[in-house]
């Protein structure tokens, strides 16, 4: 079975990564590969593919690292159609409380990884990426997140808040050296979270089309916070003010 590049598919590795892949969108899978202790772990999937007359194929961890281009493969790999990006008003029509993510040059994919895994987990609507969108090392990274928080790639990061904006959402900036305190009073129940990259921040052009920036207060030891440090201190008071405990999982404490 051969294993020819295509600009229609992705090559998602990680037993996370793949298996929310497989649970979500199990029609985009085009062809497994995995190594023979996942066999059985990853068994549905495999009947799946043989019910649907899938290719897929078990191969050496060393194929496996020739064909994800990584180390970090987690001993398997699906090759599936990228998903289908809604226009960006579509995504923010729905009414009630909402949070969608902004990245401006978030280009370490261990980053844009856990900063997806973390929207996930705080019910965020959806992420606007700035750039070529997830790759899939972020894919691998955000432990499944990538598949429950839908991304939208622009090369406008401005003109993307700017349609947020029109919809009724604020465009909340976080930044490690202005701004109100997060802590300091209410935060909107339709909130676009934009974050820049680890070393320069949200770009001075994009601070400047903000309507509320944000800082998250500390000790002052260390200058700042991992951009996914602050993107969770962040979305998780977004969520307890917004959402929790409405929409939480878990029981009240009695």
């Amino acid at each position: 079975m051969g294993s020819p590049r295509s600009r229609d598919e992705l090559k998602i590795h990680g037993q996370h990564a793949c298996r929310a892949l497989f649970e979500r969108r199990p029609g985009h899978i085009v062809r497994v590969y995995l190594t023979a202790e996942l066999v059985k772990p990853f068994g549905d999937l495999l009947h799946a593919c043989a019910e649907k007359r899938l290719p897929y194929k078990v191969v050496a961890p060393e194929e496996l690292e020739k064909l994800t281009e990584s180390k970090h493969h987690e001993g398997i790999c699906v090759v599936a159609v990228p998903r289908a990006s809604r226009p960006l008003p579509e995504l923010l029509r729905a009414p009630g409380p909402a949070v969608v993510v902004a990245l401006a040059e978030v280009g370490n994919p261990h980053n844009l990884g856990a900063i997806l895994r973390i929207a996930a987990h705080f019910g965020a609507r959806g992420a606007i990426i700035a750039g070529k969108g997830v790759s899939p090392a972020a894919y691998r990274t955000s432990q499944g997140g990538a598949e429950a928080v839908e991304t939208i790639g622009t090369p406008d990061l401005g003109a993307a808040l700017d349609v947020c904006r029109r919809a009724g959402f604020t465009v909340c900036a976080s930044s490690s050296h202005e701004g109100r305190e997060l802590y300091a009073g209410p935060l909107p129940s339709r909130a676009v979270l934009l974050l820049g990259s680890e070393g320069e921040g949200v770009p001075r052009e994009l601070l400047r089309q903000a309507d509320v920036t944000l800082q998250i207060p500390g000790t002052g030891a260390v200058e700042s916070l991992n951009v996914a440090a602050a993107a969770s201190v962040i979305l998780g008071e977004f969520w307890r003010q917004n959402t929790y405990p409405a929409a939480s999982p878990r029981k009240k404490a009695s």
